[in-house]
């Protein structure tokens, strides 16, 4: 028999044991690694240090009011000031927050509903965003609405992206289409820019007029059916009352007065029911109308959409990118003039796992983006190889110390993922899993709600999350065909300033919330080599959907000659805080901005 106290030797055990010295040494490069050339960052080099990995989630916090003195006597405490920011970080600040039940709405309702109802606008939209999550309980629509509206009606662009979401879904509100495309662009500050591909807004636009003019037809031929009832209920009731009047008329004798009572009861029974049908055909009547009114309100797809991009060409045509490509050539003159900002990168690459299978090559993907965004586009790249859960929660909540409301965040991750549903079987949740997860214990893997807490409070004015793992679009809540920009390859400087003055979270996954097949096109992915490809070949200011629209093309094209089905998706992370900016790819040789 084994000893208790015997070695391990068992598999799972020597593949841990086998990265525990790799795991020291990158530890160490972690912890030593200043500043690597050309403006690259190995490793959490700038991590504080938590005393637990529960320091680094995102709760509501309240803060204790300030004491200020007004003239020479009195002093007086300012109210409490609510916030979201790190547990470490309301501790630190002698703030107020709830350890153990961050699920809970009714904590979180506790923090923001005061200053919500003092008219606050961005409490308004937490408490909108508290009940349409329905923390610990059901989701509440129609309240996240009223909520939304009302920060919406005083100009707050992220409500506005939230009620426009529920008019666009029918959550809560009636689907109006028409209105959820105005109120995104309200939040974008768009008078005419064109939000969406003419042929997603033609068919969605078609499939809405479709179900619609089917819904008309059913409701035409409920009010038909309805009508003939209340006919024959009309007729049986005028029987009725003839028969009654004869009963009456001779109710001599006792057996003709009970039928003249049971004739009068059946009368009774036959006039409410007249009166039940006749409410219920005015109801389908205004039914019917409701439904061609919106028939009616439809926008025309032509009007309100751009065309769809050409195809990227196949890059097997064309040559090879050298490793380390030469600076483009400058942009558009009329661009000099834009600030776009500073350009921050944290890029992870997860592929030797202590508990879980290895990778191909999320090292290789990650290693050649770095050296692309650095090179190519000047910006400043923290790298994880293997990174754990601590490392990358870290590495987020350093970035929020930082960067400012001008700069950029370009977030990148290659790694194992995973999906679970919640113990009440009401919601998914979609996690990144760090090099120390394990398969089945959630305890070390980082759901997406955590990484998108953590995009919200970093202060950048665009976050960009590329993300090359299963389930990756969980990050962001349903899809918005009427959201998103179009992916025409000319952008005007009018489009650029727009796009440049909202805040921007976007995630673009390597597929959709199905699991994403293990395909390589050696030495990369599919996805991340479609990728690269697309950020080596552009020569110009590029917006996200544009980088979208050629990678998603690619993609499909080679998964389709791999043997697998695969589809990349883009969405606006509206738990983020996006409020309809977009993200912009300067080359360096095209940028013209000033060094801060």
């Amino acid at each position: 028999m084994k000893s208790v106290h015997a070695p391990d030797h068992s598999p799972a055990f020597r593949k841990r044991l086998s990265h525990l010295s790799a795991a020291c040494v990158a530890g160490s490069v972690l912890l030593l690694a200043g500043c690597a050339p050309n403006g690259a960052m190995v490793g959490a080099d700038l991590a504080a240090r938590a005393d637990s990995v529960d320091d680094l989630y995102i709760v509501d916090c309240l803060l204790t009011g300030q004491v200020r003195r007004l003239g020479q006597r009195t002093t007086f405490l300012t109210p409490r000031r609510a916030i979201r920011t790190t547990a470490q970080d309301c501790r630190i600040r002698g703030g107020e927050y709830v350890a153990y039940d961050r699920a809970d709405y009714r904590t979180a309702l506790n923090v923001w509903l005061e200053p919500a109802e003092a008219g606050d606008p961005e409490a308004q939209n937490y408490v909108g965003e508290i009940f349409e999550k329905g923390l610990g309980t059901e989701p509440d629509y129609v309240s996240a609405a009223t909520w939304y509206r009302r920060a919406a009606d005083q100009g707050y662009a992220r409500a506005q992206i939230n009620l426009g979401f529920l008019y666009e879904q029918g959550l809560g509100v009636a689907e109006d289409r028409t209105r959820a495309l105005n109120l995104y662009r309200r939040a974008s500050g768009a008078v005419e820019d064109p939000l969406v591909y003419r042929s997603d807004v033609t068919a969605e636009m078609e499939e809405l007029r479709a179900r619609l003019g089917a819904q008309v037809d059913q409701a035409e031929r409920q009010a038909q059916s309805l009508q003939q009832q209340r006919q024959r209920l009309i007729q049986e009731r005028d029987e009725l009352q003839r028969r009654l009047a004869q009963a009456q008329a001779s109710a001599a004798d006792t057996g003709a007065q009970a039928r003249a009572r049971e004739l009068a009861a059946q009368l009774e029974t036959a006039r409410g029911q007249v009166d039940s049908l006749e409410s219920q055909v005015q109801r389908a009547s205004q039914e019917r109308e409701a439904l061609v009114a919106q028939m009616r309100e439809l926008p025309e797809a032509e009007s309100q959409a751009s065309p769809e991009p050409a195809a990227e060409p196949d890059p097997e045509s064309r040559a090879q990118a050298s490793p380390e490509p030469e600076p483009a050539a400058p942009g558009p003159a009329s661009v000099a003039g834009l600030d776009f900002g500073r350009y921050y990168a944290l890029v992870i690459g997860n592929q030797e796992y202590q508990f879980l299978d290895d990778l191909e090559s999320p090292l290789t993907d990650a290693q050649r983006l770095r050296q692309v965004l650095q090179n190519r586009y000047g910006f400043n790249v923290i790298f994880l190889p293997n990174a754990n859960q601590v490392q990358i929660l870290s590495a987020l909540n350093d970035l929020h110390g930082r960067m400012t409301e001008r700069d950029n965040l370009l977030i990148y991750y290659a790694g194992h993922g995973n999906r679970s549903n919640r113990e009440d079987g009401r919601r998914q949740r979609s996690y990144w899993l760090p090099v120390d997860a394990e398969a089945e214990r959630l305890v070390r893997w980082i759901n997406n709600a955590v990484v998108s807490d953590h995009l919200d409070r970093i202060q950048a004015r665009s976050i960009l999350v590329l993300a090359d793992s299963v389930f990756a679009s969980g990050m962001a809540s349903d899809s918005s065909s009427l959201l998103l920009g179009s992916g025409q390859q000319q952008l005007s400087d009018d489009e650029i300033r727009a796009g440049l003055q909202r805040r921007s979270r976007i995630v673009i996954s390597s597929g959709g919330e199905r699991p994403v097949p293990d395909l390589t096109d050696r030495p990369h992915s599919l996805f991340s080599r479609s990728l690269i490809e697309v950020l080596e070949g552009n020569q110009g200011v590029m917006r996200e959907n544009m980088l979208f629209a050629q990678v998603a093309v690619n993609v499909r094209r080679r998964a389709s000659g791999a043997g697998g089905p695969q589809t990349p998706e883009m969405r606006p992370i509206r738990a983020a805080g996006h409020e309809g900016g977009d993200f912009y790819f300067v080359p360096v040789a095209g940028q013209r901005v000033a060094s801060r």
